[in-house]
């Protein structure tokens, strides 16, 4: 399962043709780079602001989702396709700020609050003035990969202040709902149990994602966009023990029953009994307000209920 980039193209973001898109991201916390197979994507609000894709050895396509430009009152810019110079991308950087304006002014008539806040949880944790502090490190959204039947809103990597001379990181798989509609259906949390449990029970499935993360997140340090190691050139090693299973509630409204039914039936539920044999089920709740994640926010099932029922 090969997510990660080749040197060729891993050399070109940090010295060659595509220095200037790397460091147009590292200036603009409001952007992120996330690994696929063979591209990346730049994301702005949870949407794909640029997809760069390698074709060949030191050859690119570049591509903007049309589906933002429909009905817009701006007029999309005229970048080129294939990325074959410097001049080419700086063409796609000098258009980022008139692409946000379309995505905004899509997003104000489709909202997608969940994948906009899951962003908000990467700049917080990743690229904000506090990330230093924070124990945690989001390296991908919206995860999908076929190969593993696994599709995960965030996938980060704990890091514990105690334990930062090591390079020795715990995965964290986090299922992100915003609001409590988001609940309902086929998105409960109990569904997203059983796809958490079909995963870590099998052991092949397991090893293949913990390698595959290894790999992104050094890279991602290669590349300089891990903050919380200030440069350093350690090698970090993904620990294939226990990881945890996260739940983030965003904007639970406290008078609602949808959340209190839902950790009801996630209890009842024999998916909930074998997952604790397999990792640390966690709900995260936040320091104060905002979206900082640190080992001491996140409760285990009794505890969180308990925070519920202070709640009300």
């Amino acid at each position: 399962m090969e997510r990660i980039l080749s040197e060729e193209f891993e050399n070109d973001l940090l010295s060659g043709k595509l220095a200037a898109l790397l460091a147009r991201v590292k200036n603009d916390n409001t952007l992120m780079l996330a690994i696929r197979k063979k591209y990346i994507n730049i994301y702005y609000r949870g949407g794909s602001l640029l997809n760069l894709s390698e074709k060949s050895e030191h050859k690119y396509e570049a591509s903007f989702d049309a589906k933002y430009a429909k009905g817009s009152i701006f007029n999309v810019p005229d970048s080129p396709k294939p990325i074959l110079t410097q001049d080419d991308i700086q063409k796609w950087i000098d258009s980022f700020p008139i692409r946000k304006q379309i995505m905004d002014c899509w997003f104000t008539e489709n909202p997608k609050m969940e994948r906009e806040f899951q962003q908000l949880v990467v700049r917080e944790n990743n690229y904000s003035s506090i990330s230093n502090e924070t124990e945690y490190f989001i390296w991908d959204i919206e995860f999908a990969e076929p190969e593993l039947g696994a599709r995960f809103d965030l996938l980060a990597f704990d890091w514990p202040a105690s334990n930062r001379k090591s390079g020795d990181v715990r995965l964290a798989l986090i299922e992100m709902k915003y609001g409590d509609k988001a609940l309902k259906g086929d998105a409960g949390i109990v569904e997203h149990l059983e796809q958490f449990r079909q995963l870590l029970s099998d052991s092949d499935k397991w090893k293949k994602l913990c390698d595959m993360a290894e790999g992104q997140i050094n890279q991602l340090n290669r590349l300089g966009l891990l903050r919380h190691t200030k440069g350093d050139e350690r090698n970090f090693t993904v620990n294939k023990e226990k990881p945890q299973v996260i739940f983030l509630f965003a904007n639970h409204n406290p008078r609602s029953e949808a959340l209190r039914n839902e950790l009801k039936s996630l209890e009842a539920s024999d998916s909930f009994s074998t997952l604790r044999s397999l990792c640390d089920i966690r709900f995260f709740i936040a320091s104060s307000a905002g979206y900082a994640m640190h080992s001491d926010c996140m409760a285990d099932l009794d505890k969180y209920k308990e925070f519920m029922k202070a709640l009300i």
